[in-house]
């Protein structure tokens, strides 16, 4: 008995207004009802002595008229309910296949290089012709392709920033885009960014891998002061989700170069014996341009100052396809150093395929989904009718005449 009501109180309705609709529909029914005895009363008495017409009205049953006005009521009830959409909470289990990948950009002062391109979406919002602006662009058109995959987005200068990994696609590409030059110490740190990124995909060897500078998740999911959390009610509400097959992994780092120094090429190393694939995606041109400073009031636009050597010549920057060259071949395929299109529009499709080429693992987790439940109310209501439209609002009597 407890089930049922804790089942139905946990019923919600699509269209709220409509329910309350149908809780007041037997009212005006009843008020129909008692308008319609008061008016036939006032008829009846109208066609003459009472005496004549009881022995005329002798079949006349009030009460089936009651009934047949009752199962009306309900009827019009239980339809209106199934019109506001019943629903209630439900799971069920679900496959997932997917990769868990890191997105990282290069998001350094040579970024801001114009040797590249305007592509479509640059020129309708108005955005700089860059580097960084065209890694943005890839960026987003890579992970817009890997559905159920979940993304780590990272950005990097001489340090790295990031963010958990996340199916919300929306939320990594918004990390992607809101953090620039002027956020991150200068410089570019391809080995800092390497050991951030197996960390965030390795996250059962954080101990292991020297993942203590990275820090662990806060506190946003802990309950406020005074509150408590049921253990066993969390477990009931956790999207809980159970491997059964070990997701693949991958690091993809779109940057305009990196130097194959020793901590590199050791990082790269690292990721590859604990089975992370690593791509590397060139950023600009080989004739390259000059890299201006940054404003710093604005640190994620550049100034029309060009940055100098000691010598007072202006610092020019390629990109350094030898360099990736190296640091792809480390990780165990030079394939997968990859260029990006230096103009026109951007075209994620070599990478895509790439990571698709990678082994996706398996996984099932039980999700929360609403049920409607329209179905029962709708067919009480429709037998009521039929039980309606049988009923007659006339008795049987051998002598009618005689009462």
């Amino acid at each position: 008995m407890s089930k049922l009501w804790s089942t139905l109180t946990s019923v919600t309705f699509h269209d709220r207004w409509l329910f309350w609709v149908a809780l007041a529909s037997p009212l005006v029914v009843i008020a129909l009802h008692l308008y319609d005895r008061a008016r036939r009363r006032q008829l009846t008495q109208r066609l003459g002595e009472l005496p004549i017409v009881s022995r005329v009205m002798a079949t006349m049953s009030p009460g089936r008229r009651v009934l047949k006005d009752g199962v009306a009521a309900a009827a019009l009830m239980l339809l209106l309910i199934a019109a506001a959409g019943p629903q209630i909470e439900g799971r069920r289990r679900v496959e997932i296949r997917g990769l868990d990948l890191v997105v990282a950009v290069d998001v350094s002062k040579s970024m801001l290089v114009d040797d590249v391109g305007p592509t479509a979406t640059m020129t309708e919002k108005k955005l700089p012709t860059n580097r960084l602006e065209r890694a943005r662009e890839l960026a987003t058109a890579v992970i817009d392709e890997l559905h159920g995959d979940r993304i780590g987005p990272v950005v990097f200068a001489g340090a790295a920033s990031h963010f958990p990994l996340t199916e919300d696609h929306e939320v990594a590409i918004r990390f992607l885009n809101d953090l620039g030059p002027g956020d991150l110490p200068q410089g570019s740190n391809l080995g800092e960014v390497l050991r951030v990124s197996r960390c965030l995909l390795r996250p059962d060897l954080y101990d292991d891998l020297g993942c203590a500078r990275i820090g662990r998740r806060g506190h946003g999911g802990d309950p406020l002061r005074g509150e408590s959390l049921d253990p066993k009610e969390l477990a009931d509400d956790e999207e809980t989700l159970e491997q059964k097959s070990e997701r693949g992994k991958a690091i993809l780092i779109l940057t305009d170069g990196g130097d194959p120094d020793p901590e590199t090429l050791r990082e790269v190393t690292n990721a590859r014996e604990l089975g992370i694939a690593v791509f590397f995606v060139g950023i600009g041109t080989e004739q390259g341009g000059i890299v201006y400073e940054i404003d710093p009031y604005n640190g994620n636009r550049r100034t029309t100052q060009p940055k100098r050597m000691p010598d007072g010549s202006s610092v020019v920057s390629k990109r350094e396809d030898a360099g990736m060259q190296a640091l792809a071949e480390a990780g165990g395929d030079p394939k997968r150093f990859m260029l990006a299109t230096e103009r026109g529009e951007v075209d994620p499709k070599p990478i895509v395929d790439a990571l698709r080429a990678i082994n996706r693992g398996l996984a099932t987790r039980k999700v929360k989904e609403m049920k409607d439940v329209f179905e029962p109310f709708l067919f009480a209501g429709l037998m009521l009718l039929v039980i309606e439209a049988a009923i007659g609002t006339r008795r049987r009597r051998r002598y009618p005449e005689a009462a």
